[in-house]
């Protein structure tokens, strides 16, 4: 029979780190922005933190438990930098222009955490909210009054379009000579126009 592992609990040692979910979290966090999700594991978390690795489960679920935190922290900074890059600007050229950049940005920035932020949380109560804020962003920068079916439609051919370059320029997908830089200001003087071409 296995012998059980005691949790000690209490004031940790001097000189010893006190564990707690935020820390666990943040550990989780950088760890995951260095190596991605593929390769990360709690067990290299715990060691990170120096602490065995049936300790997480103090201040943690399970795997899937970081993942959504993981899935709130990056729907919250996402929002974060779409709502400064466009506070201060009332032409609506410029407003679409910030808002893709600043998007792309937090892709190139964070590209183990943006596939997070493509995911629905239509389903989870409590991620909604932030799913929600980007979406009220988004209908802002984009002027559309309402959340009718015409504005679902364009919103989701904005994301599209948005999302395969941002995939397309992560894996190397654009290999001629010419300037990405270019093409990417392509895609914004179409939706500034409101025609592809």
């Amino acid at each position: 029979m296995a012998k059980k592992i005691k949790h000690k609990h209490g004031r940790p040692k001097k000189g010893q780190i006190q564990i707690t979910r935020q820390l666990v979290l943040d550990g989780a966090w950088d760890l995951i922005m260095e190596e991605g999700f593929a390769e990360f594991r709690l067990a290299g978390l715990a060691e990170k933190l120096g602490i065995r690795t049936p300790s997480l489960y103090n201040h943690i679920q399970d795997l899937e438990d970081v993942r959504r935190e993981m899935k709130r922290r990056s729907l919250q900074i996402l929002a974060d930098s779409l709502s400064s890059k466009i506070r201060n600007s009332d032409q609506g050229s410029l407003v679409i222009s910030q808002f893709l950049n600043a998007y792309r940005g937090f892709a190139k920035t964070h590209p183990h955490m943006y596939p997070l932020t493509i995911e629905s949380t239509e389903s989870d109560p409590e991620l909604k909210p932030l799913g929600d804020r980007i979406l009220m962003i988004c209908m802002e920068v984009f002027r559309l009054e309402s959340l009718d079916e015409m504005a679902v439609h364009r919103i989701r051919i904005l994301r599209s379009l948005l999302h395969g370059f941002i995939v397309l320029e992560m894996v190397g997908g654009f290999g001629r000579k010419e300037s990405i830089e270019d093409s990417f200001q392509k895609i914004t003087e179409s939706l500034v126009s409101g025609r592809l071409w």
